[in-house]
């Protein structure tokens, strides 16, 4: 977005310009979502929908760590889990807290990563929503009738 502004009608006087960028497609990345990240991404897509109403607003996080909610009520279009899956609950992460624990843990929490990969279908309902961007088109009307919604 380039602003000028000027004094006088038809005067070529520059008094100020600016450049800057309008997100027209967000990503808000996340190791685990917990409900008052939810609430705070919430927000920021608020935000960035009320200077662009055509934005898409996603959550990306590798682990849940709430109870879902829909995002219907809020500015985020969708919140991916890239590894299916709840974080590892706050008991089992305190034993992680010093380096005997860690070392104690290591082959659990090696499991647990390998029990719950990243999900590679995640990662490509991700790549559809870039791709419904960039093929974003007005609709023909033969399309319409035959698909019966646009």
């Amino acid at each position: 977005l380039h602003l000028k502004v000027s004094f006088g009608e038809g005067t070529d006087e520059l008094v100020e310009s600016i450049d800057t960028y309008i997100a027209y497609l967000c990503a808000e990345c996340k190791t685990n979502l917990d409900k008052t990240m939810f609430q705070e991404a919430s927000a920021t897509a608020y935000d960035v929908k009320s200077a662009a109403p055509a934005a898409k607003y996603l959550l990306i996080c590798e682990w849940l760590d709430m109870t879902p909610l829909s995002t219907a009520g809020s500015s985020i279009d969708e919140v991916l889990i890239l590894r299916k899956a709840r974080r590892l609950s706050a008991q089992v992460r305190s034993q992680f807290a010093t380096k005997e624990g860690r070392m104690a843990g290591r082959n659990e929490y090696e499991r647990f990563l390998r029990t719950h990969p990243f999900a590679p279908d995640v990662f490509g309902r991700f790549i559809e929503h870039i791709r419904e961007l960039l093929d974003e088109r007005a609709p023909f009307e033969e399309d319409v009738l035959a698909k019966g919604y646009f």
